[in-house]
């Protein structure tokens, strides 16, 4: 896998295949409302640093519980 700073700045579903994601998972990522992405014609991407940040986001409320316990 690739660093971070050897992605391209705007990512699209191919970049984030080659992360390891499935095209399915790639595609439904892309499409979420709470992932900011950027349309240009029919394409979309995001930017690489936001995706990231999305990432983190969603690990750290995957981990915690509502009463604030570690679920693993």
């Amino acid at each position: 896998m690739n660093s971070r700073e050897n992605l391209p700045m705007m990512l699209s579903a191919n970049d984030i295949q080659a992360m390891g994601f499935t095209r399915t998972m790639a595609y439904n990522i892309l499409n979420r409302e709470d992932v900011p992405v950027v349309k240009i014609g029919s394409r979309k991407f995001i930017q690489r640093d936001k995706f990231f940040d999305w990432l983190d986001s969603r690990e750290k409320s995957e981990i915690v519980n509502n009463d604030g316990r570690a679920d693993r």
